[in-house]
């Protein structure tokens, strides 16, 4: 964490002198219609949630951002919710009817609500430490030692079916088998980072009941390349998952 404190010192200083002499000017412009263009930008806004919600961009690989802004296009209507918020709650509010996201981080989701539109609602559950009953735990480093049953489950408390569902936050795999049974018709799911092999395994779980297309390529404020994958449910997926299934749902994230 530290060596990215001080990355994003030293970018945002290039950026401040990139704005003094007029060049940051002329890359938000290019950046409008130019994804390299845009992925360049967006390193100088490591850490800057401000400068980064204001590329109007999601955190996602740009290829499956440009996807899902065709998709939204279509159903400007839409009625979407993700587990984990950000930039892309505020993209996403733009371009359909209502978002929901359920975010774990009580200090990110305060940064969020402060920035979000009307047609946003943020739910943050409680997340406990674990315990020996524990079903919904997470691998990711912090997090460790938390139960998500609460945070996975938060979708069971609202009605209805949701024309796109985000997976961008914790105990992903858990999430999947939720979005899956509450995805409307037509609809579709993001998974975000699904070159994470723990992410892949949970998705070849699904492999016989999902489409899946994966974008690979640049992802904003990364150095490197990422995977998103856009999931959308075969015409004969089962309305309840198998016991298998079911089990993978427990799985940690």
């Amino acid at each position: 964490m530290l060596f990215l404190i001080q990355y994003a010192r030293v970018m945002h200083g290039a950026r401040r002198l990139l704005s003094q002499i007029g060049w940051l000017a002329k890359l938000d412009h290019r950046a409008e219609t130019s994804r390299w263009a845009l992925w360049l930008r967006s390193l100088f806004s490591v850490l800057d949630f401000d400068d980064f919600a204001a590329l109007d961009t999601p955190w996602w690989t740009l290829a499956a951002g440009h996807k899902v802004g065709l998709f939204l296009d279509k159903n400007p209507n839409a009625r979407v919710i993700e587990w984990g918020s950000g930039a892309s709650t505020l993209w996403l509010a733009k371009r359909s009817g209502w978002v929901i996201s359920i975010e774990s981080d009580p200090e990110w989701a305060a940064r969020v609500i402060d920035a979000a539109p009307e047609n946003v609602t943020i739910i943050q559950p409680a997340i406990p430490p674990a315990s020996s009953t524990t079903t919904v735990g997470s691998k990711r480093w912090g997090y460790r030692g938390l139960d998500f049953e609460h945070y996975v489950g938060a979708i069971d408390t609202l009605e209805g079916g949701f024309d796109l569902v985000v997976i961008d936050g914790r105990a992903r795999e858990a999430c999947l088998a939720k979005a899956l049974e509450r995805l409307a018709p037509g609809g579709i799911i993001l998974f975000d980072n699904t070159n994470r092999l723990r992410y892949r395994a949970a998705l070849a779980r699904y492999n016989a009941k999902i489409t899946r297309e994966t974008s690979w390529g640049l992802t904003p404020i990364l150095m490197w390349p990422s995977h998103t994958s856009i999931i959308g449910k075969r015409s004969d997926y089962a309305a309840k998952v198998s016991s298998r299934d079911a089990s993978a749902s427990q799985a940690l994230a």
